[in-house]
């Protein structure tokens, strides 16, 4: 038995470096959340250094994990911060479970993401996890338009790519392009 054994595991994907209006609203989402779920165990933040122009030496979990404490959640936060895309933050999860030696039954996992991601979070979830996992929303993407994108296109191509893998080798090498950039 660990110390995070017995309670909810949240899983917060990151979106980003920066601590802009709308991630600050996502994270308030994840509080409210943990604060009216007195059995929550952990919080595992998820993403890496993905703004290496924007916000150099800065990492999606590290922010948002700096931030959770500093609204005062006090369950445990563990960080991964190596994570740069959908497919890596749930590989991530998997590590850290087993790392951890954390028994965790499906029920007890809640994955935070961004609304028009959700399908895809809940695919990849059923080809990484081996379940389908349960999500809680929250609306990041504004913009009709990107969310089209999100849906129609980004959707399909992550899921197919995560089958083949010349394909996310592609993709991969394309995220790191547009990282280095912002």
């Amino acid at each position: 038995m660990s110390e995070y054994d017995n309670g909810l595991l949240v899983v917060v994907l990151g979106y980003g470096c920066h601590l802009n209006e709308s991630m600050v609203a996502y994270l308030d989402h994840v509080i409210s959340f943990v604060l009216a779920h007195e059995k929550v165990r952990a919080v595992i933040v998820t993403g890496g250094y993905t703004n290496e122009k924007s916000a150099p030496g800065v990492s999606e979990a590290g922010m948002m994990a700096d931030y959770l404490k500093e609204q005062g959640i006090k369950v445990p936060i563990i960080l991964d911060e190596t994570a740069t895309t959908t497919k890596e933050n749930l590989q991530g999860i998997v590590r850290i479970v087993h790392e951890r030696v954390l028994e965790v039954d499906r029920e007890q996992v809640v994955i935070f993401c961004d609304e028009a991601r959700s399908f895809k979070v809940k695919v990849l979830g059923r080809l990484i996890l081996g379940y389908w996992p349960k999500t809680n929303t929250y609306d990041l993407t504004q913009e009709w338009r990107a969310k089209i994108m999100q849906i129609a296109i980004a959707t399909p191509l992550d899921v197919i790519a995560s089958l083949i893998p010349s394909l996310e080798k592609l993709k991969h090498s394309r995220k790191q392009r547009i990282m280095r950039k912002n």
